[in-house]
């Protein structure tokens, strides 16, 4: 029996074990985008020159989202510079349509409409100062992928002497975050 017990401690030791392991395949991680563009007649909202009482204007600005990422789109001015705004009626609408000259413009939605200025009534002017930045934005628009939206803007000069030789300038711009 020694001799076994001799034999069996002369055997060498073995790393035997019984294992099993399981993976899953290789795992990524992908950041969403956000993407916003806008097309608008001559790459503006409005140029006017000369208006008179009476001068109408309307033009339509197409923003195209295309991120990945679920996001909200808002308008807003900055750069609002002028007294004109002041003698200016205006509506603005968000809808559906390619045509910046609004010529397919459907389905609107009322963001602003001043239509009745007289004794010191709504203008451009209320709506371009209300709306200065992402938190007090216009018309937000809830996107979850690639998707277009109009925006139309209408214009009407009021007939009132002050509005001679002002002027008007604003930076229109749409937001998307997520």
């Amino acid at each position: 029996m020694l001799a076994l017990v001799a034999a069996v401690a002369a055997l060498p030791v073995a790393d035997a074990a019984y294992t099993a392991t399981t993976s899953t395949p290789v795992n990524t991680f992908t950041a969403g985008t956000v993407a916003l563009s806008a097309a608008a007649p001559a790459g503006k909202v409005f140029s006017v020159a000369n208006a008179i009482p009476g001068s109408y204007g309307a033009s339509c600005v197409i923003t195209t989202y295309t991120g990945t990422a679920p996001a909200t789109v808002r308008l807003y001015f900055t750069g609002v510079s002028g007294t004109l705004g002041n003698y200016l009626v205006a509506r603005v609408q968000s809808g559906t349509g390619t045509q910046t000259d609004c010529s397919d413009f459907t389905s609107p939605t009322t963001l602003y409409n001043a239509s009745a200025p007289a004794a010191g009534g709504p203008t451009l002017a209320a709506y371009l100062a209300a709306h200065t930045g992402w938190a007090t934005g216009d018309g937000a628009w809830p996107v979850t992928g690639p998707a277009t939206r109009a925006w139309k803007f209408e214009y009407l000069l009021i007939g009132d002497d002050n509005a001679q030789n002002s002027t008007l300038s604003f930076t229109a711009v749409w937001e998307a975050q997520t």
